[in-house]
């Protein structure tokens, strides 16, 4: 758990802001403050109770102010964890990043290992021609096993992709021991970019939405309308390298 309280910390002494409009829907959320800082969320997948709402989370999250938020990315609520998110990529948006297709020769032939991943990050991979194994007891298919036996198959692997939902569900904390000697990536959104955090937990690069030259008008009614993070038009995915090493993973 000193994760969560490390990316807590961080969050709560960047400036803050007045949120001026949040958005909630099936596969994302949006945050948007009132000094035009704005960020994009996680929500559970699909089958994950992505569409589970409380009233009582519904007023809380109306009135309050960022650090209200910050608090809540420890929550094992959908519709406060996906808030949270976006309060948190907002507070910590990416720099310029390169290229997503700059990861597409990294591997060359090893193995990676996909944990929970958005199912469009999935077919992404497979015309990549990666060698991917998923790990997601909702799915079924072609190299597609049991969560429970990521840990079993990981030693092959010289890959693994997480998604912010290894957060929520503290999966991550499972995965641990055997994600040292990897190639670990870290797709958003509803990540904060806080790299020396996730350094730290193992983790050699992010994949993340480019929420700072973006416009947030188009990535909001996409989102809005039920779209996806990942296909939504105008809304460019950036590759940031954590690694001490600046000119490779």
């Amino acid at each position: 758990m000193r994760l969560y309280e490390e990316l807590q910390e961080k969050l709560f002494s960047v400036r803050q802001g007045e949120l001026e409009s949040l958005t909630l829907s099936w596969q994302g959320a949006v945050a948007v403050f009132k000094d035009g800082r704005w960020g994009i969320g996680a929500t559970p997948p699909e089958g994950a109770a992505v569409l589970s709402s409380r009233e009582d989370h519904t007023r809380g999250l109306l009135a309050p102010g960022s650090g209200d938020f910050i608090r809540l990315i420890v929550s094992p609520f959908p519709q406060e964890y996906a808030a949270a998110t976006a309060v948190a990529s907002a507070l910590a948006p990416p720099p310029e990043g390169e290229p997503l297709e700059s990861l597409l020769p990294l591997p060359g032939g090893e193995r990676v290992s996909l944990i929970t991943p958005d199912p469009f990050v999935a077919d992404f991979l497979r015309d990549w021609n990666w060698n991917i194994s998923i790990f997601d007891d909702k799915k079924r298919g072609r190299n597609v096993f049991p969560e429970w036996t990521a840990s079993q198959h990981m030693g092959g692997a010289g890959w693994v992709w997480l998604t912010a939902e290894c957060f929520r569900t503290r999966t991550f904390f499972s995965l641990v021991p055997w994600l040292k000697g990897k190639r670990v990536i870290l797709q958003g959104p509803g990540i904060p970019f806080i790299p020396e955090v996730y350094y730290r937990a193992g983790i050699t690069c992010l994949v993340l939405p480019d929420t700072v030259r973006a416009d947030p008008e188009d990535p909001l009614r996409y989102i809005g309308a039920g779209g996806s993070p990942w296909k939504c038009p105008g809304l460019p995915w950036r590759v940031y390298r954590i690694s001490r090493r600046r000119n490779g993973l």
